[in-house]
């Protein structure tokens, strides 16, 4: 009975191994050039002002931008619907509608990516700012 429970063991022990191998290279590997963006004073009047953020996969495998949410209706992103490879860059468009806003701004736009392997990441970049109304 005793070699037996040391065969569970060992075979329990290298499967757990390779389970933590595995999802440690199971991950949405990804860098921004930036993820706060400042767009200083903006007048209410001004229309829309925009920022492109670039999100480039460093990872082995293609990623999907699952979704893009804001925290204001003022905030509107657009982003790619397809697979971004490995080593490629994809641009996040965020274009801010200053109309009705005054003040600070500080406003969320929150990313839920995949990995081809499933893995999944969550990342929030962000718009700053200050409105001042229109004369």
């Amino acid at each position: 009975k005793q070699p037996m429970k040391k065969i569970l063991a060992l075979l329990l022990l290298a499967a757990t191994t390779l389970t933590i191998a595995a999802a440690g290279k199971n991950k949405v590997d990804v860098s921004f050039d930036s993820t706060v963006y400042d767009f200083g004073t903006v007048s209410s009047a001004s229309g829309p002002v925009t920022h492109r953020y670039i999100m480039t996969n460093d990872g082995n495998e293609p990623v999907v931008i699952l979704s893009v949410s804001t925290t204001c209706g003022c905030t509107r992103p657009e982003y790619p619907k397809k697979p971004v490879a490995p080593g490629e860059k994809a641009e996040i468009k965020v274009n801010f509608l200053p109309e009705g806003q005054r003040g600070e701004i500080s406003r969320n736009i929150k990313l839920r990516l995949r990995s081809a392997s499933g893995a999944k990441r969550n990342i929030t970049l962000r718009i700053t700012g200050d409105v001042i109304p229109a004369k």
